[in-house]
């Protein structure tokens, strides 16, 4: 696959996600719309991640403190939607 079509797939996926974040904003959720929201933007980073800045073909430590990195949003999010 060429990388303009990677990136154009990148895109396109933030441009849905995008769509979804503020389709849900218009929808009467209650307490879920912040956790639909949170996934959303996880999602996002996600492809970001993958997409931009490569980490499927890093080395080992770019992979563990990848790891690292979306435990502790994780654990912050969940600290977040506690309350």
């Amino acid at each position: 696959m060429s990388e303009f079509r990677k990136l154009a797939l990148a895109y396109v996926g933030l441009l849905v996600l995008l769509a979804l974040t503020v389709g849900s904003s218009f929808i009467p959720l209650g307490g879920l719309n912040a956790s639909v929201n949170m996934a959303v933007g996880m999602a996002k980073a996600a492809v970001i991640a993958v997409a931009f800045m490569h980490i499927v073909r890093a080395e080992a430590l770019v992979h563990l403190v990848a790891i690292a990195v979306a435990t502790w949003l994780l654990i912050l999010a969940g600290l977040t939607l506690i309350s």
